[in-house]
């Protein structure tokens, strides 16, 4: 039997178990809460591999390794930063689980105060990011398993969309959680095996140190991808990571704050070690061909050289990874939607069993508006990518210190405008100029500047001042 026919069986069968597993555990979702943060009572090892599997996504099947290629160590690097984004949330953990929040602009509510346009604001720029995801996992999907199956990309899309909702609609945050327990425990699984197997196919770790340039594999191949590109991950990937809601989405789901505690450590340390495994995978394709035109075929080209078994189970690999996000994110964007743009605005006496069949509907919305961009314009997605720079760039100082001076009274909810529009404002002029310094430090600096300078010109008028002063944590 051809390969392809094997890869399509292997992964409708792991796929039908989650769905039934998925559809089980649904039983769980009661209410709207349970949907949008599986109702404050996720396990600890639930919440580590639901932490872990959101955050991996494609880009540690292509982009990762393609930097391991290139650059060696330096993908560690990457996860280091990303490490350290998730490692931060513990400084707001405590405070977040005794307000009881259920989406980040529940957050700017309660420092800022509920002004429309500024909750408006937030929400669209909150969920930037996790569409982004959304559209650039089914556009990975489509291609990856097009080259596996030989099947059109927007039908594969299609398909995986439509596996997507029966994820996500029967219960929402449990259904996604749960699954990735599983998918998580395969990730790692597969993440091992295929490191092993790159390093036993490019002839062992001694032919993988003779071929791989010094620069990449020796202590220099941590910021061998240059101080600049090294400055700029620290400056997008940590406040990326400290202001994306999937993050916090889990630290309201956990059933303690002993969990959150553990969950944050562990997700951090995995997800470093993730990067282990596209540094190992991308120096060992680099040893069986150095001579690629573009660093992301290697990925590609390490599955097309597997056996076809191992094949096969890398596929559920890339499915899994790919799938996990993808739904998470749709959970993510579905809960800004109906909570702070719907209940908020359109229907504030909603039910809460309303409130739950509206999620579930507009999940199905959200998710073929992302199917549609995706087929219609794949190329156009590259600058959702640099969305993670410019969200960090205008949420990153009125979220932080906005907590940090919460209660100075201080702060205006005409600063914290100010210091989003004069982020994303910073940070788009510096890149338009293409200057030496990442464009999202710049936006960083004004979103700090616009914040403090506006908050201080407005903080004296009762109209303006609305921060709210709270006992300490």
């Amino acid at each position: 039997m051809d390969v392809s026919i094997w890869v399509i069986v292997a992964n409708m069968i792991v796929l039908l178990g989650a769905i039934i597993f998925s559809f089980y555990i649904s039983k769980r979702t009661r209410n709207n809460e349970g949907w949008a943060v599986g109702g404050r009572a996720l396990p600890v090892y639930v919440v580590i591999l639901t932490q872990f599997a959101t955050a991996s996504g494609g880009g540690m099947l292509v982009a990762q390794v393609g930097i391991g290629y290139a650059f060696g160590w330096s993908v560690i690097t990457y996860g280091l930063f990303t490490g350290a984004g998730v490692l931060a949330l513990l400084f707001l953990a405590k405070w977040l689980r005794k307000n009881d929040f259920i989406s980040l602009p529940d957050i700017f509510k309660k420092i800022y105060g509920t002004h429309p346009f500024l909750i408006t604001t937030i929400t669209f720029m909150t969920m930037v990011v996790p569409f982004g995801w959304l559209c650039t996992q089914l556009v990975a999907f489509g291609r990856l398993f097009s080259e596996l199956t030989g099947v059109e990309p927007w039908l594969l899309m299609l398909i995986f969309t439509v596996i997507c909702l029966l994820f996500i609609i029967p219960g929402g945050m449990v259904s996604v959680a749960w699954t990735d327990l599983i998918f998580g425990i395969l990730m790692l699984v597969m993440a091992v095996v295929a490191s092993i197997y790159a390093i036993t196919s490019a002839g062992g770790w001694s032919a993988i140190v003779q071929a791989v340039p010094q620069e990449n594999i020796g202590i220099e191949g941590f910021w061998s991808v240059g101080l600049l590109t090294v400055l700029f991950w620290s400056l997008s990937l940590t406040p990326g990571t400290m202001t994306n809601q999937m993050y916090f989405q889990r630290i309201y789901a956990a059933d303690s704050m002993k969990t959150v505690v553990i969950s944050l450590f562990s997700t951090a340390a995995l997800l470093i070690l993730t990067k282990l495994y596209a540094a190992l995978v991308g120096m060992s394709a680099y040893t069986m061909n150095p001579n690629l035109d573009n660093p992301e075929s290697a990925a590609g080209m390490f599955l097309s050289n597997m056996p076809s078994i191992l094949m096969v189970a890398y596929s559920t690999f890339i499915c899994a990874t790919l799938l996990s996000t993808v739904t998470s994110a749709v959970q993510s964007v579905v809960v800004n939607i109906t909570r702070d743009i719907y209940q908020s605005y359109l229907n504030p006496k909603v039910s809460d069993g309303q409130l739950l069949r509206t999620s579930r509907i507009f999940s199905v919305f959200v998710i073929f508006f992302a199917f549609a961009l995706a087929t219609l314009y794949p190329r156009a997605l590259d600058w959702i990518v640099a969305s993670y720079a410019y969200s960090a760039a205008g949420l990153f100082a009125p979220l932080f210190i906005g907590f940090a001076l919460k209660d100075r009274q201080f702060l205006t909810f005409k600063g914290a405008i100010a210091g989003m529009l004069f982020g994303i404002a910073g940070a788009g002029l510096a890149h338009l100029l293409g200057t030496t310094i990442p464009y999202v430090a710049l936006g960083l600096v004004a979103s700090t500047i616009g914040l403090l300078l506006v908050s201080a010109a407005t903080r004296n008028k009762n109209t303006t001042t609305v921060v709210r002063k709270e006992t300490s944590i």
